[in-house]
C-alpha cells in the first residue's frame, strides 16, 4: 500500500512539472518602432515555468517580429555554466527558445548566479552561437534603426560593482565615459541589480550611492534590471527603472513611493522604440498584457 501511494505521489508531482497548455490570447496592439524583448532570471533547464514564458515570448514575437532580446542576468541557475559545452546551453537556452521568432541577437548581461560559474564560458559562447552575444563582462552595442534612430545598449556587470571585486572602479570610469561621449538618441543601461525596487532583495545601497549619481548626472532615462523575480516599473526623478525578472520563477513584491506598476508574475517586457518614444508592455506567461507605459524624450 505504501509503495502504491508513493508511486502515485511521484506521478502527480511529475505531471505538475509539465508546461501549462498555451492558449493563444487575443493579441494586444504594439506601436511601430524597433522592437525587442527584455527577459531576466530565466535559465532553469527548461522547467515548466521557464517554458511557459518562452512560449509567450515566441507567440508575441511571431505576431510582432523583434530585432533583438536583452537579458538582465541570472541566465543559468543555480551555479552558472562550467564551459561552452555545459548541458545548460541546450537545456536552458537553445532548446527552450527554439522558435524562429526568437532567433535574433541576444545581448546578455551577468547576474550573481552567473558569477558562481565560469563567466568566461558565457563570454566564449559568443563565438559558438549565431545569436548569443556577450563579448565581455560589460560592453556596449550600437543599433541603428530603420528610421535612423541611434540606440546605445550599455550592458553592465552589477555583481562586480556590488562585490567591489578587482577592477570594479574601472567599470564606473568606463560607464561615465560611455555616457558622456555617447551621441545616441537613446542610452539604455542594462544590469542585473535594481537601484529602486519593491522586491524581496530590497535596494542595494552601494548602487544607490554610486550608480544612481552617474545616471542622474548623465541624463539616463532607462535602466533595465532583474534579480527580483517579478515585473516592476518605478520612476525616480528622471530615471525609469524597469525590472524584468519573471523569466522562470516569482517572488512577492510590494509597493514603494517610486512604484508605478508591480506584479508578482512570470513574464517579460516587450518594447518598441522610436526617435522620441519608448513603449513598454509588461506581458505574463500566457501572453496577456498586464500593463503598458510610454516614455517620451
Amino acid at each position: 500500500m505504501f509503495k502504491a501511494r508513493f508511486l502515485l505521489i511521484l506521478l502527480l508531482s511529475a505531471c505538475s512539472q509539465r508546461p501549462n497548455v498555451f492558449i493563444p490570447p487575443e493579441p494586444f496592439e504594439i506601436e511601430d518602432g524597433t522592437r525587442f524583448i527584455v527577459i531576466g532570471d530565466w535559465g532553469r533547464r527548461g522547467n515548466a515555468k521557464q517554458q511557459a514564458v518562452a512560449n509567450a515570448m515566441a507567440f508575441t514575437a511571431d505576431l510582432y517580429p523583434i530585432d533583438f532580446i536583452l537579458t538582465t542576468g541570472d541566465n543559468f541557475y543555480n551555479w552558472g555554466v562550467r564551459s561552452t559545452h555545459d548541458k545548460h546551453w541546450e537545456e536552458s537556452f537553445e532548446f527552450v527558445y527554439s522558435e524562429n521568432s526568437l532567433h535574433v541577437p541576444w545581448y546578455a548581461s551577468l547576474g550573481n548566479h552567473d558569477h558562481y560559474g565560469r563567466v568566461d564560458a558565457q563570454i566564449d559562447y559568443t563565438m559558438n552561437s549565431d545569436r548569443w552575444n556577450m563579448p565581455a563582462k560589460y560592453y556596449t552595442q550600437s543599433i541603428t534603426a530603420e528610421d535612423s534612430t541611434e540606440i546605445l545598449l550599455i550592458i553592465t556587470d552589477t555583481p562586480s560593482l556590488i562585490k567591489e571585486s578587482n577592477g570594479y572602479q574601472k567599470q564606473y570610469v568606463w560607464l561615465k565615459s560611455t555616457l558622456q561621449n555617447s551621441t545616441a538618441d537613446w542610452n539604455i543601461v542594462i544590469g542585473h541589480h535594481p537601484i529602486r525596487t519593491g522586491g524581496k532583495h530590497g535596494e542595494n545601497q552601494k548602487l544607490v550611492q554610486k550608480l544612481k549619481p552617474i545616471f542622474d548626472n548623465n541624463n539616463v532615462l532607462v535602466y533595465f534590471t532583474g534579480h527580483d523575480h517579478d515585473l516592476q516599473f518605478l520612476k525616480d526623478e528622471n530615471v525609469h527603472h524597469i525590472i524584468s525578472g519573471g523569466g522562470s520563477s516569482t517572488r512577492n513584491v510590494k509597493k514603494t513611493k517610486y512604484t508605478l506598476f508591480k506584479k508578482s508574475s512570470l513574464g517579460f517586457v516587450f518594447c518598441s522604440i522610436s526617435k522620441n518614444e519608448l513603449h513598454l508592455y509588461f506581458v505574463d506567461e500566457m501572453a496577456h498584457l498586464l500593463y503598458s507605459y510610454t516614455i517620451e524624450k
